[in-house]
């Protein structure tokens, strides 16, 4: 699970908003967990046996201090060759912009602004394109229930819908263009379980909106995933997932292993393994 969080080629955001604010950005409010915000990730693969094995890839994250999420570096790769640092930059705890560095000695650049309706962001784009290739949000409740993918070539156009029940996203599903048409068909569906523990990654759920070309909403729900299993178009399931995890005695998760199995296999195998670091930003 390398470049867990950027996937730097179609990277994108969710304006970040600050612990207290009750505007409509917030997708949802999730259970709470005193203070204590997402500071590091660290992920290896992982063999049945518990041995790490290949790249680690490790995050560090940093927070302004009225908690709004500031930066996320990332280092991957043999010898620590990927390299990536996200910025976000505001306006009255709004983000206008995020900037990517991708070097430590590199010049940061603006790779996507925003536009807002009331409080809500609904685009968002590389400058200057605002009208030809960018991401828009359709929500309801409060909710991100829709995302579009709109791109200069129609081929590479497209959306997914969520379904929620309560605060977390049950089911996503997928829809591509067709190369011919270019209307919008449905490739995949994907449901999820959660549990009663409030989700680790809630303090970078405004960045997690996107990632990549796979938009992440069901990290925007309110508990912690157990599991979730890939299906096509007619609801048949190629993959099932599962997580075991461990916590420390503030009931934060500090580690986590992704188990995998297709149906057809008795047994699932351990595909990595993630470590998690937090801090108190009351402190």
């Amino acid at each position: 699970m390398k470049k867990v969080l950027l996937g730097m080629a179609a990277l994108a955001f969710f304006a970040a908003s600050c612990k207290d604010d009750k505007s409509d950005i917030v997708t949802p409010d999730p259970p709470k967990t005193e203070d204590w915000y997402l500071t590091g990730i660290v992920v290896r693969d992982i063999d049945n046996s518990g041995a790490t094995f290949g790249d680690k890839d490790s995050m560090v994250m940093t927070y302004n201090t009225d908690k709004t999420f500031n930066t996320l570096e990332e280092i991957a790769g043999e010898n620590e060759t990927y390299y990536a640092l996200v910025k976000f930059i505001y306006n009255q705890q709004k983000v206008t912009k995020m900037t990517l560095q991708e070097s430590k000695t590199g010049v940061a650049e603006t790779i996507y602004e925003c536009t807002y309706s009331g409080d809500q962001l609904v685009r968002f784009f590389e400058p200057g394109r605002s009208a030809t290739s960018y991401d828009s949000l359709v929500y309801e409740n409060n909710k991100v229930v829709k995302v579009f993918q709109v791109r200069a070539d129609k081929r590479n156009n497209k959306s997914w819908e969520y379904t929620w029940q309560n605060n977390n996203v049950t089911e996503a599903r997928e829809f591509n263009a067709n190369p011919t048409t270019y209307n919008l068909e449905l490739v995949s569906i994907r449901k999820y379980t959660y549990n009663n523990v409030a989700n680790p990654y809630k303090s970078l759920a405004n960045f997690l909106l996107m990632k990549g070309d796979n938009p992440d909403i069901p990290l925007l729900s309110a508990n912690e995933q157990t599991s979730y299993t890939v299906a096509n178009a007619q609801n048949v399931v190629s993959h099932i997932y599962n997580y075991t995890r461990s916590a420390n005695d503030k009931g934060l998760t500090v580690a986590d292993t992704m188990w995998h199995k297709t149906p057809a296999e008795s047994s699932a195998k351990a595909d990595y393994i993630s470590a998690y670091k937090y801090t108190d930003l009351n402190k």
